[in-house]
């Protein structure tokens, strides 16, 4: 979305509410990184300070996805299933509504919901996360620095992105440095990721666009975070770190392929991601590989609409410039929510997909055409 100042201010790390009449607000302080530790392994945490207006709520989590995995052809089916290391470490603390607190100073914003989670939001557009669960499982001291400035949901105008989605506020990729604690064990990491602040006038999950793909995709020498309601609004924001460019304009597309059924959704999800951005001085192409998923959820309900995050293995990537020659991208990371209006596919019976090995015996004879 293209705002006449995409500079992101304290202002807009503070903002707690709309001028619409709120049916159901929601407000976040969210973080999904993808790291990697001093001890090689690839590390996808992520976390959230939620306030729902209509839940009476303030919710904070916190997970820790660890490991690579891969997707399994099942012996005599056409379909695949996902062997992922899947979630290391979850918690939620819901909170009565009045527990998140915003300190607002002179060169930084303050936000905390309880002891589990706090983030100072500085003037020179970094956030340090301090993290804790207080059992001694999980700490992290974690700073988000970005560049250039973020995908707007909307500032001075909400973003209509369905009929009963209205937003405010902004996603933005950037480089994370920083320390996990797990169980005591310090680890050092590095990597990037996304943060966001989102305000809005209705959390209704009604009108999700019957398919959503939100999250980043990133290298060393450019950042992306983009979002595609396959039924709504499509939007990015693209930034050349190399020559200081920032795209929040263009034609987005994005391409699933190699299906695989993932047996905590109890549904199938992508595990490859062609993205192609189009913008005035070229073409950002992606592909990238899941090698993670986990599900997660805002109340811990099972969800109306089937959710995940998934996390990039292999990402490979490469910006063709409109008048001269192609660079390859490096260093490549990123992860993807994904939101559905049911898990697909819906009209088949589970018996044709599901995997039935560990009994001994594989029940997934399908004859195709």
């Amino acid at each position: 979305m293209m705002i006449a100042n995409p500079q992101v201010t304290l202002a807009d790390e503070a903002r707690a509410g709309v001028d619409e009449a709120v049916r159901s607000g929601f407000l976040d302080w969210l973080h999904q990184f993808s790291l990697t530790g001093d001890d090689g392994e690839l590390y996808s945490v992520g976390g959230a300070i939620l306030s729902m207006s209509l839940e009476q709520l303030d919710v904070v989590s916190l997970t820790v996805a660890r490991g690579k995995g891969q997707a399994r052809q099942l012996p005599e089916s056409i379909y695949k299933v996902t062997e992922y290391p899947g979630m290391l470490y979850e918690r939620m603390w819901r909170q009565p509504a009045g527990t998140l607190t915003i300190e607002r100073g002179d060169d930084c914003v303050r936000v905390s919901c309880g002891p589990q989670y706090r983030v100072e939001c500085f003037a020179d557009h970094s956030w340090h996360f301090l993290l804790d669960s207080l059992d001694g499982t999980y700490r992290a001291y974690l700073w988000h620095r970005p560049s250039g400035c973020p995908l707007w949901y909307g500032r001075e105008t909400p973003s209509y992105l369905t009929q009963h989605s209205i937003t405010y506020g902004y996603n933005w990729a950037g480089a994370v440095t920083g320390e996990i604690v797990l169980n005591g064990r310090a680890i050092r990491i590095s990597g990037l990721g996304i943060r966001e602040r989102y305000v809005a006038v209705d959390s209704c999950a009604a009108e999700i666009g019957g398919w959503e793909d939100w999250g980043w995709v990133a290298f060393d020498e450019m950042h992306a975070s983009l979002y595609d309601m396959r039924l709504g609004m499509k939007d990015f924001a693209l930034y050349d770190l190399v020559n200081r460019r920032y795209y929040p304009e263009g034609k987005l597309t994005v391409t699933h392929e190699d299906w695989a059924f993932f047996r905590e959704l109890d549904g199938f999800i992508p595990t490859t991601y062609h993205i192609a951005i189009e913008v005035a001085d070229g073409r950002y192409e992606v592909e990238a590989h899941v090698c993670n998923a986990t599900t997660w959820g805002a109340t811990h309900r099972v969800p109306d609409n089937p959710v995940a995050t998934l996390t990039f293995g292999r990402v490979t990537g490469t910006f063709t410039q409109s008048d001269g020659p192609g660079l390859v991208l490096t260093g490549g990371r990123g992860t993807m929510s994904i939101r559905q209006w049911h898990a697909y596919p819906h009209i088949l019976p589970r018996e044709l997909y599901v995997d039935a090995e560990e009994k001994g015996e594989c029940q997934n004879k399908f004859d195709t055409l």
